[in-house]
């Protein structure tokens, strides 16, 4: 891609967001938008992914108008029930346990903001992971291959253990699931590009 006229900022922490932007674009940074995260009363796990990525794009913006500021957030619903990043082994054993034989939704959203120009692009990616039957046996041996649980519901689909527990994924864009959407982003920042914006 060629590089762009705006900087590039990507609105998160996550080393994993980070890792995946970096292999489409070389020069971008990344800012932290220490943003309060907590689920509105009856916001839906949808709305919760697509809220958080847009106010972590225009607080970074707000800071950075003339850049070009993408915001990203990622919600796994099971059971209607939003789930977060598990922080260890016992909270990442008693969440994915749940899941054997069943079902997840990965509602990752992502939003483009250049304050200067008032645009605002917004895209939101449901990828479905249907489990096969596990048990205790097989999730242990995907968690202790795991040096560290930083990741939405402790999904980490890169990681070939946890791909022995999946029957199917459902998706338009496998990488949604690592964190950004690259197929609608890079569009997006094409179209920037090329319209000079």
């Amino acid at each position: 891609m060629t590089q762009s006229s705006h900087k590039i900022i990507l609105g998160s922490s996550s080393i994993y967001r980070a890792n995946l932007l970096s292999k489409y674009i070389s020069h971008f940074e990344s800012v932290a938008p220490e943003i309060d995260e907590s689920q509105y009363a009856n916001e839906s796990p949808q709305d919760l992914s697509m809220r958080l990525a847009k106010t972590k794009a225009k607080k970074i913006a707000d800071i950075k108008p003339g850049d070009i500021v993408i915001g990203s957030d990622q919600v796994v619903s099971f059971k209607n029930i939003s789930i977060g990043k598990q922080v260890n082994y016992e909270s990442a054993y008693q969440t994915l346990i749940e899941f054997s034989g069943k079902k997840i939704y990965f509602y990752t959203s992502v939003v483009i903001v250049i304050k200067e120009k008032k645009i605002e692009l917004a895209h939101l990616d449901k990828t479905i992971i249907e489990f096969k039957p596990f048990g205790k046996k097989e999730l242990d041996i995907y968690l202790k291959s795991q040096d560290i649980f930083d990741s939405t519901a402790a999904v980490k689909y890169e990681c070939k253990q946890f791909q022995l527990l999946v029957d199917q994924i459902i998706t338009e864009d496998e990488q949604a699931i690592i964190g950004l959407p690259m197929i609608w982003l890079m569009e997006q920042l094409k179209k920037i590009e090329l319209n000079r914006i």
